[in-house]
């Protein structure tokens, strides 16, 4: 995700969900899973557009529209993942 300019993983990884269950951290289990399902979703249109399944403008308008649709929600989460979907954007 990070080599597409998308965030990347934040704050945990697949390897920790085990124990951020038994510890009853299920609020940041699920804040995961969701920026983890749309990073997979953005580098899945990123390999629509590859395969040619997407023209270039097909797949900027997904991309702003899933951006648009995160920033809405204006959840702590969501608001991190679009602070480093922009500083990976721009290499920071």
């Amino acid at each position: 995700a990070r080599l597409c300019g998308f965030p990347g993983k934040l704050g945990m990884d697949g390897s920790a969900v085990h124990a951020a269950i038994l510890a009853g951290r299920l609020d940041a289990v699920r804040r995961y899973c969701e920026t983890d399902v749309m990073n997979t979703c953005l580098v899945y249109q990123r390999f629509r557009l590859m395969r040619g399944e997407l023209t270039a403008g097909e797949y900027a308008k997904e991309v702003s529209l899933a951006r648009e649709r995160i920033a809405a929600i204006n959840a702590p989460h969501w608001l991190e993942f679009i602070a480093a979907w922009d500083a990976n954007a721009t290499g920071r």
